[in-house]
């Protein structure tokens, strides 16, 4: 496979690693990470960290927790084989004890030199969607350790 088709492949797992959470868990995630992998948030109001490796794949099992389905469906996607970098851009759906989630994503993957491995990871979030969701779902979650 030429380089771009490497790239295209990578970030089309990754994003499949994601929607198949409950078959893969975290090894459908890591597989992907190269060793100095470093996933990073935005907007920087979320105040989210950055996390390696195995960070990232803890924070994703722990949000997988909060839905009971979740699929992110891929809207468009450029590749920069110069830079060795992929973006796209996500609609991402899924359903909870909270109420149904809905969020659109814009991510940008840098990747090795043959395109294979994700060594950095950016996430652009509708931050206001994102809030608002976790709000009903911490509500959620309070109400539900109240009627224990």
């Amino acid at each position: 496979m030429s380089l771009r088709e490497n790239m295209i492949a990578t970030a089309k797992q990754w994003i499949k690693a994601h929607n198949d959470r409950n078959a893969t868990g975290e090894a459908g995630i890591t597989s992907f990470a190269a060793p100095d992998f470093v996933a990073r948030s935005f907007p920087s109001s979320l105040q989210a960290p950055d996390r390696n490796c195995e960070e990232y794949a803890a924070f994703q099992s722990w949000a997988f927790t909060l839905l009971d389905t979740y699929s992110a469906t891929e809207v468009d996607m450029v590749v920069d084989e110069t830079q060795r970098k992929v973006v796209y851009y996500l609609n991402a759906k899924g359903t909870a004890p909270a109420g149904e989630y809905k969020n659109e994503y814009i991510q940008k993957l840098t990747l090795t030199e043959d395109g294979k491995l994700i060594k950095e990871f950016d996430a652009f979030v509708d931050s206001q969607a994102m809030v608002t969701w976790m709000g009903k779902a911490q509500a959620a979650q309070g109400a539900k350790e109240q009627g224990k």
